[in-house]
């Protein structure tokens, strides 16, 4: 999920669904060794910076 998602025509709600999955592998499923079957969900989000 970059610029280049949101150039190729990604909706706003395409993002945040994307944005949704990513965080939730990467931060609350650790890669799949726990909260098997956690769905993250963004509503409302005005801003959101993320640092890698």
């Amino acid at each position: 999920m970059n610029k280049a998602t949101q150039d190729a025509g990604a909706s706003e709600q395409q993002l945040r669904e994307l944005t949704g999955q990513a965080l939730g592998e990467v931060y609350f499923r650790d890669g799949g060794r726990r909260a098997h079957g956690l769905d993250v969900e963004f509503t409302d989000i005005e801003q959101l910076e993320i640092d890698l």
